[in-house]
């Protein structure tokens, strides 16, 4: 056996020999380190809840700054009808109104409401269905007459044109326009899902053709 082994074995042996010795201290070390911070520790002493303190809101008295108004002025009372006492001369039919009804008679019918006789605004304009051509005169077509009529037409809530006027015409082409819008058939505008009567402006053109 070398030297060295037996020097590494001593000391590891000798190692092994205190092992216990300094484990006893250092368990003893830690008890009493607890036992130290146990009674130096201060002794707690729980305190018991309280509220806050109400704020306590002081009272400021501010001047009075408030103007007064003048009282108002007064008015003069109005003058309460007195009853005026019929004459003895009076006949009892001046003096008594007629109180008679009459349950034959026909009852009072109240006037028809006012209502605009065509409307500037409307939700829905009115679409024509059936639309007639006009017809071209024969002055005009050997005059060889061209062009575009303006007419300004009312539609009635039924779809019926009950008017019509030339706004922008062409002389010997203006009544047949008339007169073929007269013939057209609308679908009426509406205004709020209600048909109603309107004015609107069409357009009736005029060509020849070869």
């Amino acid at each position: 056996m070398s030297p060295y082994t037996a020097v590494h074995m001593t000391a590891e042996q000798e190692f092994k020999n205190q092992y216990a010795k300094v484990f006893k201290y250092a368990v003893l070390a830690a008890i009493g380190v607890h036992l130290l911070a146990f009674l130096l520790t201060p002794e707690w002493k729980p305190k018991p809840y309280q509220l806050r303190e109400k704020q306590v809101l002081e009272a400021i008295n501010i001047p009075d700054q408030i103007v007064i108004p003048p009282p108002p002025k007064e008015e003069a009372k109005p003058i309460v009808p007195t009853e005026i006492e019929p004459s003895e001369s009076a006949d009892a039919v001046e003096t008594i109104a007629s109180t008679e009804l009459d349950v034959e008679a026909p009852p009072e019918i109240p006037p028809p409401i006012a209502r605009a006789e065509f409307f500037t605004a409307f939700d829905e304009p009115p679409v024509v269905i059936i639309q007639t051509a006009p017809v071209y005169p024969d002055i005009a077509r050997q005059a060889e007459l061209e062009g575009k009529v303006i007419v300004r037409i009312g539609v009635n809530e039924f779809g019926d044109v009950v008017e019509a006027t030339v706004l922008q015409g062409i002389d010997g082409l203006n009544q047949a326009a008339i007169e073929a819008v007269y013939k057209w058939k609308f679908r009426p505008a509406k205004q709020r899902d209600v048909a109603v009567p309107v004015r609107i402006v069409v357009p009736i053109l005029f060509q020849l053709r070869g």
